[in-house]
């Protein structure tokens, strides 16, 4: 019995060589046929291309499996490249943006110190920009690019298109100080348009910070009343006559109804403004 076993034990040892003989001659087969599927010769070439067509197609989808694998692992890379790319677009857009917005507030500005010099083409004017703005609780002044090399001396007018801004409080040599009619120690002798006689346009610490002015010193015998315009009588040596400052927004009334006082809305918004007229002459 034992030996009848080992006998057929024996014989399925043979069949598995001849199998796997039988298998490595079939790939052995392919992968020459494989190699030899661009032959010249044409019988060669038809005959190994049909027979390495397994193995072709195996090629492949390793091939394209690599390739997937491949640009898989660059992905990360193409994005961060792509990425950056955006960032220094998205930088230049940016830049001309701005550009583009400088130009455009230069070309703005030079219309309005235009607009300023056409208002008061009687008058020898410099126009400038303010270049700088105090911000505190008490006054209301700015600083300009104009100085003494530009013609500007000390109690200068200051004006813009809509009217009246101030006057010059300190000069150096390429910059100037202005204090606006809207200072707490700023006073302006107006005029009211409906009448010929002068009122004292005041500025004031509550006021100022509404955009707003204080008409005192009334004549009694004046009727004033809301939307009334008021301009510089020209007493004083500081402001020309006839330059528009204001308008009346309310006329308030004190000690039973005698004594009264208005309140001004300026022409310029004078904490907005960037163009500024002095009147040299």
């Amino acid at each position: 019995m034992n030996y009848r076993y080992n006998f057929d034990d024996e014989k399925n040892d043979n069949k598995k060589r001849i199998i796997f003989v039988i298998i490595f001659l079939i790939f052995l087969i392919m992968f020459v046929a494989f190699f030899f599927r661009n032959s010249s010769n044409k019988i060669i070439r038809t005959t190994s291309n049909i027979i390495s067509k397994p193995v072709v197609f195996i090629y492949n989808i390793v091939t394209n499996a690599g390739t997937t694998i491949k640009d898989s692992l660059r992905e990360p890379e193409d994005i961060i490249a792509e990425n950056e790319a955006l960032k220094l677009e998205n930088e230049t857009l940016k830049m001309q943006a701005l550009e583009s917005k400088k130009i455009l507030d230069e070309n703005e500005s030079l219309k309005k110190m235009l607009n300023i010099s056409k208002e008061y083409q009687h008058f020898e004017i410099k126009v400038g920009n303010v270049i700088f703005r105090e911000h505190d609780n008490w006054t209301q002044v700015f600083t300009i690019n104009l100085g003494s090399n530009d013609g500007i001396k000390l109690n200068q007018a200051v004006v813009h298109e809509s009217g009246l801004v101030g006057y010059i409080s300190a000069v150096n040599s390429d910059s100037s100080v202005v204090t606006t009619i809207l200072d707490p120690t700023s006073s302006v002798s107006v005029t009211v348009s409906t009448i010929n006689e002068p009122a004292v346009l005041q500025g004031d610490t509550e006021l100022k910070s509404n955009n707003k002015l204080k008409l005192i010193y009334i004549p009694l015998d004046t009727e004033i009343s809301v939307s009334d315009i008021l301009y510089t009588s020209g007493l004083g040596s500081m402001y020309p006559s006839s330059i528009p400052v204001g308008k009346i927004t309310e006329v308030i009334y004190e000690k039973n109804n005698v004594a009264r006082y208005a309140l001004v809305e300026p022409n310029v918004d004078i904490r907005k403004i960037t163009e500024v007229g002095v009147i040299i002459n």
